[in-house]
């Protein structure tokens, strides 16, 4: 009979050891002002990803926003020829100048980004990624993407590519489409000029300290054009907004209590553009907002 060997007690292995996160044991060594609501991507996987997404090579030129601790910014460093970290806090500036003082291809600017004059970069085109302190997110995207109105914004011909870190569910409106419940006016501000992805979910574990949201990781595109041929951007913006302001009306109802137009004008423009006026807003594409809007400018016109 072949002998019988006990297996080996769970007890008598060497405990399994994690993996040291050398980015986490700097990171805690870092002193976090609340105000600036300072959280640490502290995963080198995603930090990575977030790197490969920007397609960088010698000839690029990539604004990061809000470096912190330089960990994105060290793997830009190594793909990009030229890296503009713009940051506003003091002591962390004081910190990227040591880390990255033989990097000859770094640039810091110690700046509020809502302050900063991206028209003042040399290179005729440029990349932006960032983490954006999700305090201010719709005011950093307004500032790069421009208003919905703004028909000419020179950022958009300069501007190849925008990455950045934002709180899920603003991730989510800007890349929602019709018929999706995130779809609101912020999706057809930033569709309207470009062409947005969502690439990734990014948990709050991955982040020192962790944060009491989750986050995601987004890429917008700018368009050679705008999605839809608009006749008066004012009108088209304000047919936007009045008609998400009551999202769970009709968007008739929605556009006449909103005293957008009488009940006579709002038959006639949903006629003339055979648009469903018992659809509720977040059903219409960009390019529906565009017709009535046109249509409106049609009828004003004529009466």
């Amino acid at each position: 009979m072949p002998s019988h060997r006990p297996p080996h007690s769970s007890s008598n292995q060497p405990p399994t050891q994690s993996p040291r996160n050398v980015l986490l044991e700097e990171a805690r060594h870092l002193r976090l002002k609340k105000r600036f609501s300072q959280h640490f991507l502290v995963n080198a996987g995603v930090l990575d990803r977030i790197a490969d997404l920007m397609h960088l090579g010698l000839e690029d030129t990539v604004v990061e926003i809000g470096p912190g601790s330089g960990f994105l910014t060290e793997r830009l460093l190594e793909r990009a020829g030229a890296v503009i970290a713009v940051e506003l806090d003091r002591k962390m500036c004081d910190y990227l100048r040591k880390k990255f003082a033989n990097r000859p291809n770094f640039q810091l600017i110690e700046q509020d980004v809502l302050r900063f004059d991206f028209e003042s970069i040399e290179a005729p085109r440029f990349k932006v990624v960032g983490n954006l302190p999700y305090a201010i997110t719709s005011k950093i995207m307004f500032k790069l993407a421009g208003e919905l109105d703004m028909e000419e914004y020179p950022l958009r011909q300069r501007m190849e590519q925008l990455t950045v870190m934002v709180q899920k569910e603003v991730g989510e409106r800007i890349t929602a489409k019709p018929g999706q419940r995130a779809y609101n006016p912020l999706s057809i501000a930033l569709q309207f000029w470009f062409d947005p992805r969502l690439d990734f979910g990014v948990p709050a574990r991955d982040f020192y300290p962790p944060p009491k949201v989750e986050s995601a990781v987004v890429s917008l595109f700018p368009r050679t054009g705008p999605r839809a041929k608009v006749r008066d951007m004012a009108v088209f913006g304000r047919l936007v907004r009045t008609a998400f302001a009551q999202k769970r009306k009709t968007i008739r109802n929605a556009l006449l209590n909103g005293a957008f137009a009488n009940a006579g004008v709002l038959d006639k423009i949903f006629g003339a553009t055979g648009i469903d006026s018992s659809l509720r807003a977040e059903a219409l594409p960009v390019e529906a907002f565009g017709d009535l809007a046109n249509a409106l400018c049609s009828d004003t016109s004529q009466s």
